[in-house]
């Protein structure tokens, strides 16, 4: 667990005492989105040279109440690939 800054030590306790649950039930209630979408996004798999098609088939879109869309599109897709082809290339 991240050590948490004063304000967050606040949230947390006035979450605690509202909803009669623990610290730790209250930052695994919190952190549990945001582990669900890492492990869904590690479990995709990309072979460098899709299509936008094939990209648009296997890309997942989040929904995080508060915060907005988590999303991935094919021009950021293809500027990070041809990135990593060009480190590759440089480091043969």
């Amino acid at each position: 667990m991240k050590k948490l800054d004063s304000q967050q030590t606040k949230i947390i306790k006035e979450l605690s005492e509202r909803y009669n649950l623990t610290k730790k039930e209250i930052l695994e209630i919190v952190e549990s989105p945001f582990k669900f979408i890492r492990k869904e996004i590690k479990e995709l798999e990309f072979q460098g040279d899709e299509t936008q098609e094939e990209f648009e088939t296997k890309i997942k879109n989040f929904n995080i109440p508060s915060l907005g869309k988590l999303y991935g599109n094919y021009y950021n897709f293809k500027r990070i690939q041809d990135a990593n082809n060009k480190k590759r290339r440089s480091n043969e």
